[in-house]
């Protein structure tokens, strides 16, 4: 066999290395490092052109070329010269190292650093090395780092021309209802158009409770190299480049266009990976608001919970966050976010960022609201100043009995509103950001803003100590004496964030608008860390409002504190102890600070069942002492359910109940929709229901839809037709991004949607291998994820039969080989000696020959998804559909000759009975009737060592009419149920 020379020749040649004195015939001798080969192996070293697959061992990438081998060399046949030269240039490997590489692919062999098995050699060469698996038609290229072009690398921008563009649209709702604060829906619509040269997006939001309805964002957006082109309107600002960095805290809503440079098609930015962290006492929800609007909610289970900045929307800004439990809100804080894209700069490179636009008012929607905040500030502060504690939900009530001063400042305040409005004297405006990359860990960077009234300049710096910690400062001064600093650093899991905002006057102006109409100072910690082998989380925020220069009308600041931490650890039993305790003050609380604190300690039961107890204090007291068991089931594949019934005993020193409550955690998760729905209800009368639904729809350029629970801002949709088989199995599907494999999944439905990241180089591939499906269409697709991106793999397979069969000829021998002709070949793969695994496209005709004999088989079931083992069959002489074997132009019975003996074939029979009548009848004549029997198919033959007589002859030929028309109906081939 194949293997036992390829050994023998191995050996030899390693005996010739060792003894040189060998005399070989030197006419039999090829390329083989000067070994001399005999003469029994001369064939196997003659050398033969065959297709190898070639690949760059730091690249998934793989290209077919051609070689000239032999089982220890090879050479590049001249026809695949280019394609290696092409692939290592779009490899980014340097010009010249490319030529050397394909001249020295002239003399191909294993490196001898290759210790082992080729082909799981991993080499670290001076410049390049080979490993050449003759076996698995195999060669790997092994280069140094030092061969590729950086450069190039570095500056190498993907095409922007979107030729597999679609469209995007997402809906999110949320309904809340409280049993003491009414309803509503919360609804949001974002849509992202793909077009060929760009995309459109548009983000609209709804909120019923609040009569609200607005355009967060409807803009057009188009890159190519290195520039980036913006216009539109934007409520909460946009990302450009690096110069994000330089935006300061807070966003305004704007209608601009922007000019910018861009490293998006060379690699897509980074988020950061800061968290928030929470312990809830029993399940609930968590929330979060920039200005009003919801941008994040969640489903929660009790004990300590978190929220990635990453999953939050980008800017820099000051968020609510609100945690809800037992049907109410027991925690409401507000949190500095900064979620600016880390875009990436090589040293020496810049970025830039020119806009021109008009600011849209920034207090007109809330100026009502605001206002009426302002006035139950202001009398509080009064209320207090004479020693009169009031109830801020009663303050129209009380307001009749405060002093003569209490009613004349009520008065002052209502007629605030009508005196002026904040709003900018001129709404038009440019500006002007630059960042440059100093070092290769530091950047700095300026902006100048003008709005013709005042003028803003900001100088900054951003430096990275490593992935997981970077700090910036920033300082903006403006042409009103205004001043504004910000420093912001983030240690591993520590993050720590500081602004002062110096006002300089009670006029608005630029400063007010873009910051805030009162000057005030912020300081947010957060942190997290594994500690005495828990998990624990301080999360701090402080801010003052500075009072000298407030405006009269009102201010958007308070003075607030906060400061919460937490720490979880296990403890007996399996189970897990949490301690919380949150502490706030200013202004928002009235006269009074405001604390509470609280252990939660979670005990498994049993499989899906727990129990939990939790005693809670703050400011007036023992809170509530609380005990609950949970039930946590997956109901169905899509259907999971949290369920919680517990008993409180809560209340203050005067008025002490017990209650019962039942709390539910619902969540829906399928192929196309995401929904969670928390619901409580108490024995105390408080009920609520908090729920969300997300689906997204994705349409591609061929019209086709499809909807996915995953929300981005590109996909790849695989489309894997089965023709209706029986079998869900596809196959693997891998989806590389930039040669990492990022995706890898086992397909079993016809439509996969793949949410991936823009700006992206990405290669799909359903491997089939795997599954009993073939296609001969292409099963991968390469493309540059642009937002608005909809790859399409579109592949139709069809079903794959494989079965195990060994075969004998008619005189009961071993067929050694066994070929497969027609279109529903596949592959035939000998097992051992005589036995062949043999593949075919179910349905399709195919027919399996070995010397010019037809190989037959039992019947096969083409819905079968197994690998069937039809037993020991037959390769039987006259059956092909050529009639010229064994008929002749005149109907005449023609012999087959095989070892001398003349064969007849003279029918197949599925009817016993009349198998035994044509077998009586040619034994009757004289002649030697022998049987073969495939499955409930038997085939008759008549062998014959002499002439026949005339009454043979006539036999004969009467019954080849029946062959004849068996060859006609039957390619005794395509044998399917």
């Amino acid at each position: 066999m194949r293997y036992n020379k390829l050994a023998l020749s191995i050996l030899f040649g390693l005996s010739c290395t060792l003894n040189p004195q060998l005399s070989l015939p030197s006419y039999a001798s090829v390329k083989t490092e000067g070994i001399a080969i005999p003469d029994e192996f001369a064939e196997l070293y003659s050398g033969s052109t065959e297709q190898f697959s070639f690949q760059l061992a730091s690249s998934n990438d793989q290209l077919v070329i051609k070689l000239n081998s032999t089982p220890t060399s090879a050479s590049l046949n001249r026809a695949s010269k280019a394609k290696v030269e092409q692939y290592l240039t779009a490899h980014n490997v340097k010009p010249q190292a490319a030529s050397d590489i394909v001249a020295a692919m002239q003399h191909i062999s294993t490196s001898s650093l290759c210790q082992g098995k080729v082909s799981e050699c991993s080499l670290m060469p001076e410049r390049y090395a080979f490993t050449y698996d003759f076996e698995h038609k195999k060669l790997s290229l092994f280069i140094n780092a030092d061969l590729i072009d950086n450069r190039n690398t570095s500056r190498r921008f993907h095409d922007a021309t979107n030729e597999q563009y679609g469209v995007i649209n997402s809906v999110n709702l949320n309904y809340h209802y409280f049993s003491d604060g009414g309803s509503s829906v919360i609804g949001r619509d974002e849509t992202l158009i793909g077009l060929k040269y760009g995309s459109i997006k548009s983000s609209l939001y709804a909120d019923s409770a609040a009569n609200k309805f607005d355009a967060e964002q409807l803009s057009y957006d188009y890159e190519a190299q290195n520039r980036r082109v913006q216009f539109g309107h934007f409520k909460y600002g946009y990302e450009q480049n690096t110069t994000a960095f330089m935006d300061l805290s807070g966003s305004y809503s704007q209608d601009i266009v922007n000019y910018s440079s861009s490293q998006n098609l060379i690699e897509g930015g980074k988020q950061n990976n800061r968290r928030l962290f929470y312990i809830l006492p029993n399940k609930g929800r968590i929330e979060v608001y920039r200005d009003s609007h919801l941008i994040y909610s969640k489903n929660v289970d009790s004990g300590q919970q978190s929220i990635a900045f990453r999953d939050l929307p980008y800017g820099s800004y000051t968020a609510t966050v609100v945690v809800i439990a037992a049907g109410r809100e027991i925690l409401k804080e507000r949190q500095q976010i900064v979620n600016n894209s880390a875009f990436s700069l090589n040293k020496g490179e810049y970025d830039y960022s020119f806009s021109a636009g008009r600011f849209n008012d920034r207090y007109e929607d809330s100026y009502e609201g605001v206002v009426e905040q302002n006035r139950q500030r202001q009398l509080i502060k009064l209320q207090a100043k004479l020693g009169y504690r009031v109830n801020s939900d009663s303050l129209q009530a009380d307001a009749v009995n405060l002093s003569a001063q209490a009613i004349a400042l009520d008065a002052y305040l209502e007629a605030l509103p009508e005196q002026s409005k904040l709003q900018l004297d001129s709404n038009n405006f440019v500006e002007g950001k630059f960042s440059y990359q100093l070092t290769d860990s530091t950047m700095v960077g300026a902006r100048l803003l003008s709005n013709s009234d005042s003028t803003l300049s900001e100088l900054g710096i951003k430096t990275s100590f490593n992935d997981a910690s970077t700090a910036q400062f920033k300082y903006a001064s403006f042409s009103n004496g205004s001043q504004f600093m910000a420093a912001d650093v983030s240690f591993y899991s520590i993050g720590v964030g500081y602004e002062k905002f110096d006002s300089a006057d009670s006029d608005f102006g630029l400063d007010n608008f873009m910051l805030s109409n009162t000057g005030y100072q912020r300081l947010n910690v957060n942190l997290s860390s594994d500690l005495w082998g828990g998990q624990g989380y301080l999360l701090y925020v402080n801010n003052k409002l500075d009072a000298t220069n407030s405006p009269a009308l009102f201010v958007d600041q308070s003075d607030y504190w906060s400061v919460s931490a937490g720490f979880s650890h296990s403890f007996i039993a399996d189970s897990v102890i949490n301690f919380s305790a949150t502490f706030q003050g200013g202004d928002s609380f009235g006269v009074e600070d405001d604390w509470y604190a609280g252990v939660l300690w979670s005990v498994p039961l049993s499989a899906g069942w727990s129990a939990s107890s939790s005693v809670s204090v703050s400011r007036q007291g023992l809170d509530e002492f609380r005990n609950s068991v949970a039930n946590d089931r997956q109901v169905t594949r899509n259907l999971s359910m949290n369920n919680e019934l517990g008993i409180s005993y809560n209340g203050t020193d005067v008025d002490r109940n017990m209650s019962s409550d039942l709390s539910s955690n619902i969540s829906y998760d399928n192929s196309y929709v995401a929904s969670d729905t928390y619901a409580y209800i108490s024995s105390d009368g408080t009920h609520s229901v908090s729920s969300s639904f997300n689906s997204t729809q994705v349409l591609s350029a061929k019209g086709e839809a499809y909807f996915t629970s995953e929300q981005s801002d590109s996909y790849i949709i695989v489309d894997a037709q089965n023709q209706g088989g029986d079998d869900a199995h596809r196959g693997l599907l891998s989806i590389y991004d930039d040669n990492t494999l990022s995706y890898s999944e086992n397909i079993d439905r016809e439509e996969t949607i793949i949410a991936v990241d823009k700006y992206k180089a990405f290669n799909a591939r359903l491997d089939t291998d795997s599954s009993n499906y073939i296609s001969d269409q292409t099963r991968d697709i390469s493309g540059y994820s642009l937002p608005g991106t909809v790859m399409a793999l579109d592949i139709d397979l069809v079903k794959v039969k494989t079965f195990i069969s060994s075969f004998d000829d008619v005189n009961h021998r071993v067929i050694a080989n066994v070929q497969c002709t027609g279109e529903g070949c596949i592959d035939v793969e000998q097992v051992e000696e005589g036995v062949f695994k043999i593949s075919v496209i179910a349905g399709s005709d195919y027919q399996l020959v070995s010397d010019n004999q037809t190989c037959v088989t039992p019947s096969l079931d083409r819905d079968s998804t197994y690998i069937v083992n039809t037993g020991n069959n037959y390769c039987l002489p006259g059956l092909d559909n050529d009639e010229t074997l064994m008929l002749a132009q005149d109907n005449a019975l023609q012999p087959i000759k095989i070892d001398g003996e003349q064969y007849y074939f003279i029918g197949m029979f599925t009817n016993e009975e009349e198998r035994l009548n044509t077998g009586l009848k040619l034994q009757q004549a004289g002649l030697s009737v022998i049987t073969r029997s495939v499955g409930s198919r038997q085939y008759v033959y008549v062998v014959n060592g002499s002439s026949l007589s005339a009454m043979q002859v006539s036999l004969l030929n009467e019954l080849s009419l029946y062959a004849k028309s068996l060859i006609k109906d039957d390619s005794f081939a395509n044998n399917w149920n």
